[in-house]
């Protein structure tokens, strides 16, 4: 089993660096994904209100703990949606929430999904409660800019650890990492494939898989971990797993990561921050991919969520 290497977080934490996704696993799939990427040698969870899953995972963590495990080998985060956002109160009873669904006492992390526009500061301070009372070990943030750290830390007393975006080869948001990479805050990439897989068939990145006898995907969450990102990668398929997993007995060459480096073009770059704006203004509202608050109200998450209050 591959030993995963660890980030040094501010807090003295340390993350380990290849994270295990629950967005978009099926409640009814959650828990046998969770176990066979324990089994694979996942020790990182990330998880959220949203994906409304997190009672599933949390029971399968349980379980692995019960083998007779140590609650320290694993690190959980957890996120605070956007439609919970709205005020401090309903920002901390949304974290505790998730925090009994998980059922493993304190979490390792808990963040703010998105700085949703006059609303993410007041959250985020609400939540600095929370690592007062020893509910988190630390406080992350998800999807901002330098501009929206920046409006945090001008009231915030806890600095975040941690901070989520879309990083990949067609999409490499240097200025935001090195942003905060010099910071000292961990940067975590989602989508480390881009949407759907895409980057997947691109001629660059296959050439280089082929030459390593590598798959794509493992080369593409190669060129992130060598820039010190954490990479958040999700499947509920063991092989995947454990494909996905194979990412540390081989490095890229520097030419490598140069030519996946120059696959991000300036239009690609400014689409996303057109996007990205767009999100950040509530024009639409600031959600991030999947289901739209409707679809989650006629799920009954509320419901759930609430009974377990």
């Amino acid at each position: 089993m591959a030993t995963v290497p660890m980030v040094n977080c501010l807090d003295g934490a340390q993350m380990p660096q290849l994270a295990f996704g629950l967005y978009l696993i099926p409640r009814d799939q959650t828990f046998d994904a969770t176990t066979a990427a324990l089994a694979a040698g996942y020790r990182h969870f990330d998880s959220a209100s949203f994906y409304d899953n997190e009672a599933e995972s949390g029971a399968a963590l349980r379980a692995w703990l019960a083998e007779g495990h140590d609650r320290s080998e694993i690190y959980v985060t957890t996120k605070v949606w956007t439609t919970d956002l709205v005020d401090g109160a309903s920002a901390l009873r949304s974290a505790e929430i998730s925090i009994n669904e998980l059922g493993l006492g304190a979490v390792d992390l808990v963040m703010v999904h998105w700085p949703v526009p006059g609303k993410h500061v007041e959250c985020y301070k609400a939540l600095e409660a929370l690592a007062q009372a020893g509910k988190t070990k630390a406080l992350g943030i998800s999807n901002y800019s330098p501009q929206d750290h920046e409006e945090l830390m001008k009231v915030a007393t806890i600095p975040p650890t941690v901070n989520t975006f879309e990083v990949n080869p067609f999409l490499f948001r240097k200025s935001w990492i090195d942003y905060f990479q010099a910071k000292g805050i961990a940067v975590q990439a989602y989508k480390p494939l881009q949407r759907g897989g895409a980057v997947l068939g691109n001629d660059v990145v296959g050439a280089i898989a082929s030459r390593l006898g590598k798959t794509a995907a493992q080369v593409c969450i190669r060129w992130a971990l060598q820039k010190g990102l954490v990479v958040l990668v999700k499947s509920t398929q063991p092989v995947r797993m454990a494909e996905n997993m194979a990412v540390f007995g081989f490095e890229l060459t520097p030419e490598d990561v140069a030519g996946m480096d120059g696959l991000t073009t300036e239009e690609a770059l400014q689409t996303a921050q057109a996007h990205y704006e767009k999100r950040r203004s509530g024009t639409p509202a600031p959600w991030g991919d999947g289901p739209r608050p409707e679809a989650r109200e006629a799920s009954g998450i509320h419901q759930r969520r609430e009974a377990i209050a």
